[in-house]
């Protein structure tokens, strides 16, 4: 009967000592999983609204700097013509030499090579043509001077210019260059067109000349619209991004990287940045918001895995840990039912914890 008691009795202690030792884990494991999770939340919400503002960031910087490199290539151009037209008005002292033929002449051959030299120093890659001419009123219909680059020629040829006398003023594609700037009455870009006179998408920054009120003719230059936009082409933003110009709020050109059509699609699929260009139109980029989604994803998927792994090496070092606690324990027990049985051919083993050594 006694037996029976004291086997009950070592039961019911063998028993506490598991209980204290699954009180133990479950206490650690469950106060880890609590940190953990709020940690790994915490993370996985700063890292998104981190990874908002560094896309944002992003795509203004690449706005502000792709749009940077256009209009230096456009103000390039603006220079060009500017100091042409300050070369050629300096040869006109009163509005008596605007009509003289003699004058005239002698402007346009120093004009032919001084705008060479202007060209080759202070243009851009993207310049297709250079050109004055004065206006028909004063002179004859094709006076002035004409350059161009012809197709696979990336030099300068001069040819015949265009007779102005045998278009109609709004015939855009022959003589817009010419009446345009003429009926704006000051320094204007001209929206993309098709010039027939060298066969080119361009767009042309063109100078009207006035001394007074006397409208002498025009300077100006044009640019290869290709170029823009095979610079628009390039422009990556993510995956799924694009770049796009727009001219008076509405879509001129629109491409991805790839030279591919993309739509420009609602609002609220794309975070969309712009920069105004020198010439009018506006640098358009838009980062689809799945790629920054995407983005986010990755990095939260990367922040789960890292506090899981985290998690389970905690975990099984809080089973060892626990294990060295409580198995020195167990053994104690033991010990002490062998004891409370009559049994005193006992070995209690050493521990080195300080606690249990002592008990």
């Amino acid at each position: 009967m006694n037996k029976e008691k004291n086997s009950g009795k070592k039961n019911r202690v063998l028993r506490g000592s598991y209980s204290m030792q699954f009180r133990f884990l479950t206490t650690i494991i469950f106060s880890m999983l609590a940190v953990a999770i709020f940690i790994g939340g915490l993370s996985i919400y700063e890292v998104d609204k981190y990874v908002q503002d560094q896309a944002e960031d992003f795509v203004n910087i690449t706005c502000s700097n792709e749009g940077a490199k256009i209009n230096d290539s456009l103000s390039n151009m603006e220079k060009s013509v500017k100091i042409m037209e300050s070369y050629l008005m300096d040869f006109f002292t009163s509005e008596a030499d605007v009509e003289d033929r003699a004058l005239q002449e002698q402007v346009i051959q120093s004009a032919d090579s001084m705008f060479v030299d202007v060209v080759k120093h202070t243009s851009t890659k993207g310049a297709v043509a250079y050109y004055f001419r004065l206006d028909p009123a004063i002179s004859d219909s094709k006076a002035g001077l004409f350059y161009t680059k012809l197709s696979g020629n990336d030099e300068f040829t001069s040819l015949e210019p265009t007779d102005l006398a045998i278009y109609e003023k709004d015939d855009t594609e022959h003589v817009g260059w010419f009446w345009e700037p003429y009926d704006a009455g000051e320094p204007i870009w001209m929206k993309p067109y098709y010039n027939q006179n060298n066969e080119f998408l361009m767009i042309s920054y063109v100078i009207p000349m006035y001394y007074g009120e006397k409208f002498i003719g025009v300077v100006g230059m044009d640019f290869d619209y290709k170029v823009l936009t095979d610079r628009v082409h390039q422009i990556e933003i993510y995956e799924n991004g694009f770049a796009h110009l727009e001219l008076d709020g509405a879509v001129i050109h629109n491409a991805n990287h790839d030279g591919e059509e993309e739509s420009v699609g609602d609002d609220r699929d794309y975070l969309r940045v712009d920069k105004k260009l020198v010439n009018g139109m506006s640098l358009v980029l838009s980062a689809s918001y799945d790629d920054i989604r995407q983005i986010r994803y990755e990095i939260g998927l990367k922040i789960f895995f890292v506090v899981l792994l985290l998690s389970t090496l905690f975990t099984v070092i809080a089973i060892v840990i626990v294990k060295r606690i409580v198995v020195p324990l167990k053994k104690l027990t033991d010990a002490s039912v062998q004891l409370s049985n009559g049994d005193y051919n006992v070995e209690i083993p050493h521990s080195k914890t300080q606690e249990i050594e002592l008990l």
